[in-house]
C-alpha cells in the first residue's frame, strides 16, 4: 500500500490542447504539514472534552504506524466496544463459516412405523436468537423424516452452558445497568414470555405468547377500577418456577376496558422451549407419550433435525445492533467450548488472552469481565483496541469481522449518525455507551481511500461525546496528505 504520509509526488503536468501547465506539486513537506494540521485539529477537539472526562485516542494505518495518539495507553471503560474482542475471538476459534446449532436427537432409532421408542432431546447449542418459528421448522423436519410418535418424553438439554445464568454473577457487578433474561444454552424468544391482559366490560382474560403449558398465569390479584377512580394502571408481576411450570402472578389495578402487554423473563427457558415445541409437534401430528421436561442427552443415537444459524448472523446482531443479550451468549459459548472443565466465564477470558498473546497484543491492563460491555469493571486502552483491529484485519476472517460492524450512516447503531457523504458507507465501527462512558472504534476510509484504524474511549461526563466522536471520524474521512 502506498504510504501517503511519506509521499513524494513528481511534478504533475496536465496537458490541454498540446500545452502543459502545472496543476499541483505534492512533496513530503506538504504531507507532513497536512498531518500536522489534522493533529492540531484533533487536539483542539479533545481539549474541550478533557475538562469533563478522561479520553484516550489512537489513530493508525494498517501497517501499524501511529498517526495520532492521545492518552492511548490509559485503561478506560470500553462499554460496548468490549464486543469487538469477543466477536474477534469467536471468528478466530470457530471460523467465519461456523454455525450455532440446535438439534433434535433421539436415544432410539426411528422405526419403520415412524415410532421412536425412547426419548427425544432438544439440545441447545447457545443460539440466543432461537424463535418459535425455528421450533416449528424443527417439527417440520421430523415430519419429513417420517416420525409419527415418541413413546418417551420430549426433554430439553441445555447442559452446554454451566449454571451461571446471570451476567451479574460471572462479571462480579453490583450495578444491573440493563436487566437481562437468563443466559442459557437453550432458550426461545430471547428467554422472555409476553403476557397479554385483555379487559372487556370489567372481565379479565389473560394469555401468554407463545402459548405453552410451561406457563400458568394467575390474574386473581388484579383489581378492576372505573376510569374515573384512580385511572392510573399499576401492574406488578411475581414469578416462580414450581413443578416444571413457571407460575406468573399478576397484581395491581386495571381499567374496565383495554389491553395491556407485559414481557416477563423466563425462569427456565429450557423447559419453556421444550413445552413450546411439544405444542408444535402435536400440531403437525406427532404424539409424545411422556410429555415434556428437562434432561441431558447422554446416549445420542440419531440426529433427527437440526437448525444451523450462521455465526456471521450472530456476530452482526452483536456488533451492528450492539445486542447485549446475544453478546453474553457468545461469551458463554466461547467458554463452553474450551477446556479444561471449570467456570465458563473464566475459561472464555483465558481463551481470549491466549489469542491476544498470539496476535502480539500485550493488553497488560486489560480486564474484560463480561461479553456485552455492560460491566464498568471492564478496562482496555485505545492502543489495545487498535491493536486488535489491526491484528484481526490481517487474519483470513478480517473481511467477515469488518462486515459485522455497523456502517456509518447506513445501518445498526450508526444508521442515524455520520450521514455526511464523506463518511456514509466509508466507516465500519462499533459504538459504546454507558452512563459515564462512551466509545467508538473501527475502520474508516480517508479522502485518499486509505484504510485507517481508530479507537476513541471516554470516561466521565460524556453527555457531549458522541458529537466529538463524529467530528473526529469526519475529519479522518476528509483527510488527504496531498490536498486537492
Amino acid at each position: 500500500m502506498r504510504h501517503a504520509h511519506i509521499l513524494r509526488c513528481a511534478l504533475l503536468l496536465v496537458v490541454f490542447g498540446g500545452s502543459s501547465t502545472v496543476a499541483a506539486r505534492c512533496v513530503a513537506e506538504d504531507s507532513a504539514a497536512a498531518l500536522a494540521q489534522l493533529r492540531a485539529h484533533l487536539h483542539s477537539l479533545l481539549s474541550v472534552l478533557e475538562k469533563r472526562a478522561q479520553v484516550g485516542v489512537l489513530i493508525a494505518d494498517t501497517a501499524g504506524r501511529t498517526l495520532f495518539a492521545h492518552n492511548a495507553d490509559a485503561a478506560l471503560v470500553p462499554a460496548s466496544t468490549t464486543k469487538l474482542f469477543w466477536t474477534a475471538a469467536a471468528l478466530a476459534l470457530f471460523g467465519d463459516t461456523a454455525a450455532v446449532r440446535t438439534r433434535l436427537i433421539a436415544d432410539a432409532p426411528v422405526g419403520a412405523d415412524g415410532v421412536v421408542r425412547g426419548n427425544l432431546y432438544l439440545v441447545g447449542g447457545g443460539d440466543a436468537l432461537l424463535t418459535v418459528h425455528d421450533l416449528e421448522e424443527l417439527a417440520e423436519q421430523l415430519v419429513r423424516r417420517g416420525v409419527r410418535r415418541i413413546t418417551g418424553a420430549l426433554l430439553a438439554d441445555g447442559s452446554l452452558f454451566d449454571g451461571e445464568r446471570s451476567r451479574l454473577h460471572y462479571s462480579g457487578d453490583v450495578d444491573v445497568v440493563e436487566p437481562l433474561p437468563p443466559i442459557t444454552a437453550l432458550g426461545v424468544e430471547r428467554n422472555r414470555v409476553r403476557v397479554l391482559i385483555n379487559v372487556v366490560r370489567g372481565r379479565v382474560t389473560v394469555q401468554t405468547l407463545p402459548l405453552s403449558p410451561a406457563f400458568r398465569v394467575d390474574a386473581s390479584g388484579l383489581r378492576v377500577v372505573a376510569s374515573g377512580e384512580r385511572p392510573r394502571v399499576r401492574l406488578h408481576v411475581h414469578s416462580a418456577f414450581r413443578g416444571g411450570v413457571q407460575h406468573i402472578t399478576l397484581q395491581g389495578r386495571i381499567l374496565r376496558q383495554g389491553t395491556w402487554s407485559l414481557l416477563v423473563p423466563m425462569e427456565r427457558p429450557e423447559a419453556a422451549a421444550a413445552a413450546i415445541l411439544l405444542y408444535r409437534l402435536r400440531a403437525v401430528g406427532i404424539s409424545v407419550d411422556g410429555g415434556f421436561g428437562e434432561g441431558r442427552c447422554d446416549r445420542p443415537v440419531v440426529v433427527l433435525a437440526e437448525l444451523a444459524r450462521p455465526l456471521s448472523a450472530v456476530l452482526a446482531v452483536v456488533n451492528k445492533e450492539s445486542d447485549n443479550f446475544v453478546a453474553e451468549h457468545l461469551f458463554k459459548l466461547l467458554g463452553a467450548t474450551a477446556s479444561p472443565a471449570g467456570r465458563q466465564a473464566e475459561r472464555a477470558r483465558q481463551r481470549l488472552q491466549e489469542l491476544l498473546w498470539q496476535w502480539g497484543i500485550a493488553c497488560d491492563r486489560c480486564q474484560l469481565w463480561d461479553g456485552s460491555g455492560l460491566s464498568r469493571r471492564n478496562r482496555v486502552s485505545a492502543a489495545d483496541v487498535v491493536g486488535l483491529l489491526r491484528s484481526v484485519g490481517q487474519q483470513p476472517f478480517g473481511v467477515a469481522f469488518r462486515q459485522s460492524l455497523a456502517v456509518g450512516g447506513v445501518d445498526g447503531t450508526l444508521q442515524r449518525r455520520l450521514k455526511l457523504p464523506e463518511v456514509a458507507g466509508r466507516l465500519w465501527a462499533k459504538t459504546g455507551t454507558l452512563r459515564n462512558a462512551s466509545a467508538l472504534a473501527g475502520y474508516v476510509l480517508t479522502g485518499e481511500n486509505e484504510l485507517w484504524l481508530f479507537a476513541i474511549l471516554s470516561f466521565g461526563a460524556v453527555s457531549q461525546v458522541k458529537a466529538l466522536e463524529d467530528s473526529i471520524v469526519t475529519a479522518l474521512a476528509r483527510f488527504r496528505f496531498c490536498p486537492p
